[in-house]
């Protein structure tokens, strides 16, 4: 595997596409961390939304 992605190559910090990827790759990261949380946030109000009458579920979904 090292023959096919060689890390050191494509992070290179003395070249200028090795500090973009670099980059990306923490953007990209950032990203996903930030999805996740909105991901997990979501699914605990609708587990909390469960628990009120048909009405009140509506209106915290709402709120969402």
């Amino acid at each position: 595997m090292s023959e096919q992605f060689n890390f050191n190559k494509i992070f290179n910090s003395n070249t200028l596409r090795g500090r973009a990827n670099v980059a990306k790759a923490t953007f990209a990261s950032v990203g996903l961390i930030y999805v996740l949380v909105k991901m997990q946030r979501r699914s605990a109000k609708r587990r909390e939304a469960k628990l009120y009458c048909k009405g009140c579920q509506k209106k915290l979904m709402m709120n969402m």
